[in-house]
């Protein structure tokens, strides 16, 4: 039976009256570092919230601003003294804003009608792959036929995510372990991960086979609802959150293993929309704590011989606290050289679709860690989280620096 769906939704009234407006806050919050203004900051947009709440202050162009300019990296959460879950407190005032302003027509039907079916969102990512490998987006580019006809597309075009085709892990079956099993786990196998980085989805089930568990991938799975949720579409995020509950064993899984870490957090997030979804949530794990926990250390034998620095997903970082499991294993490799840089805790400025959204803020974040990235001197950069990759990368060619941008399960593949 399907868990039931939570009646009254967690409101912004259960977390602002926990803020004691001391500031800690403000450094770590992105849009405050670019813009300095006290309404882009957690505190303010904390402020804005309860002044709403209280009716104090109506739903205004400059408040629905305020709201969508923060890029729900929850960096203000690990700062927070007092503990406030400023990320459930956006996405229920974001709610708030759709229910009496109505949503985008086209972020509507994207979510409603391609992300919860993993054969259009395929669909749309093989003709994003044709588009680029076909030579049309060469010739687009080198025209600059659209950067004239309509320069606000020929941005979102630039952002064009680099993924050559690539097969995913097959949904339906049962990945087996490498000689003796010590346990079993499901994999969450992800929209944009099976269908734009396959290969990382099957270096994910190799690593796990390694380490001795088989991995199972229900069928039937749909995304994890994470980007819906974040632009306030709720009951969307809350039919996708039922599907994957409907789907997804809990008794006989020693986990369930994600490897991108917005759509962890999302599934670990499952209560704050549906009923009856706390044993499955307790159970969900980042690949990277996965195999920390494991003693997987003994398995990477492979010498890979490169300055190696990470960068920490927000979603990760902030939202499930994961912060040493990756760097302890990239340091285990042999050869590597393991390099810290500076502002790795920083949003890249991906945030979803902030980079299409809130283009030039974003870009602002992203040179900011990008010049970073470059004092560090680094060969290889990795990180655990889809969107992050792709802004990465594109933030290597925007610099111009040599360097290979790559998700975790990939990087440890080479070292097995």
């Amino acid at each position: 039976m399907s868990p039931a769906v939570q009646e009254e939704p967690r409101t912004t009234r259960q977390g602002y009256l926990d803020c004691i407006h001391c500031g800690l806050c403000l450094s770590s919050c992105p849009t405050y570092r670019v813009l300095g203004n006290e309404m882009d900051s957690p505190r303010g947009r904390v402020h804005l919230m309860r002044a709403y709440d209280e009716g104090r202050t109506p739903i205004t162009d400059t408040f629905v601003e305020h709201m969508f300019r923060c890029l729900d990296c929850r960096a203000c959460e690990t700062a927070c003294p007092s503990g406030v879950r400023f990320g459930t407190m956006m996405e229920d005032m974001r709610g708030a804003i759709l229910d009496e302003r109505g949503a985008d027509p086209l972020t509507r039907f994207v979510m409603n009608h391609v992300f919860p079916y993993p054969w259009r969102f395929h669909l749309a990512a093989r003709l994003l792959q044709f588009y680029r490998q076909s030579g049309l987006q060469s010739l687009v580019r080198a025209t600059g036929v659209l950067a004239r006809i309509a320069p606000g597309y020929a941005a979102a075009e630039a952002m064009t995510p680099e993924a050559p085709l690539q097969t995913g892990v097959q949904t339906g079956h049962t990945y087996r372990a490498a000689g003796r099993a010590r346990g079993t786990v499901a994999l969450f196998s992800g929209c944009v991960m099976n269908s734009l980085l396959g290969d990382v989805n099957r270096a994910t089930v190799a690593l796990l086979n390694r380490a001795g568990f088989d991995v199972a991938v229900p069928d039937g799975q749909v995304c994890c609802g994470a980007l819906a949720n974040h632009a306030g579409l709720r009951d969307t995020a809350r039919g996708m959150a039922r599907k994957n509950l409907g789907r997804f064993p809990v008794e006989g899984v020693d986990a369930v293993i994600v490897n991108a870490s917005g759509c962890g957090a999302m599934l670990a997030e499952y209560p704050l929309l549906v009923e009856g979804a706390e044993a499955f949530s307790s159970k969900v794990q980042d690949v990277s704590a996965f195999l920390a926990r494991a003693s997987f250390d003994d398995a990477l034998t492979r010498p890979v011989r490169a300055r190696v620095g990470y960068d920490d997903p927000c979603h990760l970082l902030h939202a499930q606290g994961v912060s040493r499991p990756p760097r302890d294993l990239l340091r285990a490799v042999p050869g590597v050289e393991f390099v810290e840089v500076a502002g790795a805790d920083e949003c890249c400025g991906s945030a979803g679709v902030y980079n299409l959204t809130h283009r030039e803020l974003s870009m602002e974040i992203l040179d900011r860690k990008m010049e970073r990235v470059r004092a560090a001197s680094l060969d290889i950069l990795v990180t655990g989280n889809p969107g992050c990759l792709f802004q990465l990368r594109y933030g290597a060619r925007r610099h111009g620096l040599d360097l290979e941008v790559t998700h975790i399960a990939e990087f440890l593949h080479r070292a097995v």
